[in-house]
């Protein structure tokens, strides 16, 4: 990630003196432009091509590293000599760019694939790299019109607005540059399993999924293609964009696979696990991680599930999970509705 700041509002982010922030000086910026005259004309032309997106990953894939370090390069110095143009003159030496690595845990494959399976493609499109503190509203403008994710104090009029440069951390820095390039985030692991947010390019693996025997017995089937897409397009922008929790996708650490659904629907938790893959533990392994992250990151005092009396497996896994039916039914999906208190637990207990 790429944190592009002024010097005096840096002095004020918590990240500044982060341990794994490296200063790259804009002198140091601009010589990485010249790499990219050694790189073919044509080859140019069709990396910085906005259309050929896709092309251009399949050709990094096959760079040597030292090609890929010019051509990363000539990206970033090409991204910073058209900020540099739209600043006013008295504002170019105020600016400082830091090059943050291994953040905060994150995985770098949702960047590059969008899947779970790590790759060894590293570059990406400069200005997805990037995002930029803000300190005034025509900065922000600029950076909406580079492509840059902002973020910035109220009066700056960013989307992604904090109450003091202080608050600022690498980990929402992340966060908001992934939301703006609709990047999914790594919501954490287990010790088998990578959860993270859908990315619209999961769904043919998602249709998949559904498709294995036994998946939707006691779950909806998912739509037909063009209104599933639409659907999630709607549910990233709304449900992952507001309330930063929903229905992820569960990968399997050792394979890469997309292996299950889990996740909050508000204060519901839902489960779904591949069924090659059923009695092996994985379903307990991501749902107590969830029922953890509600705990740590939501208000919610409460949990419950919705279970077909007839799914006895559920049933097992939610009374192991501390879920006691309420006595109570969704008459509409013909449900006991189980309920768990996470809030007010003794630290001694397991859950």
């Amino acid at each position: 990630m790429i944190i592009i700041i002024d010097e005096a509002s840096a002095k004020l982010a918590s990240f500044y003196y982060h341990g794994e922030i490296f200063k790259l000086q804009w002198k140091r910026a601009a010589d990485m432009s010249p790499a990219s005259d050694e790189l073919h004309d044509e080859f140019q032309e069709k990396l910085y091509d906005e259309q050929q997106y896709e092309l251009q990953e399949k050709l990094q894939e096959k760079l040597p590293d030292e090609l890929q370090e010019k051509l990363y390069g000539a990206l970033l110095g090409k991204l910073l000599d058209e900020l540099q143009k739209k600043l006013p003159d008295e504002q170019h030496n105020n600016l400082c760019v830091y090059e943050i690595e291994n953040n905060s845990g994150y995985t770098e494959s949702a960047d590059n694939t969008a899947k779970a399976n790590t790759g060894n493609l590293r570059i990406q499109k400069a200005p997805t790299d990037c995002i930029w503190i803000v300190s005034t509203r025509q900065q922000k403008q600029i950076a909406d019109s580079l492509g840059i994710a902002s973020v910035g104090e109220p009066q700056c009029g960013t989307r992604y607005a904090v109450e003091s440069l202080a608050e600022l951390d690498v980990e929402y820095l992340e966060r908001v540059r992934r939301r703006y390039n609709h990047i999914p985030w790594d919501i954490g692991e287990t010790d088998r399993c990578l959860i993270r947010e859908l990315s619209l390019s999961d769904l043919p693996a998602l249709y998949e999924l559904y498709d294995k025997p036994g998946m939707t017995d006691f779950v909806e089937p998912l739509y037909d293609y063009e209104t599933e897409l639409e659907y999630q397009k709607a549910y990233i922008e709304n449900m992952y964009g507001f309330y930063e929790y929903g229905m992820w996708l569960v990968f399997s650490r050792e394979t890469g696979k997309l292996i299950g659904r889990a996740g909050l629907e508000h204060d519901e938790l839902g489960y779904m696990i591949a069924p090659e893959l059923w009695n092996q533990g994985y379903a307990t392994e991501v749902c107590r991680f969830i029922i953890d992250y509600a705990r740590e990151n939501t208000d919610f005092e409460e949990l419950y599930c919705r279970i077909d009396e007839r799914n006895t497996a559920s049933v097992r896994l939610a009374k192991k999970l501390g879920f006691t039916n309420s006595g109570h039914m969704d008459d509409d999906i013909n449900a006991s509705i189980y309920r768990k208190n996470i809030k007010n637990i003794k630290n001694n207990e397991k859950h």
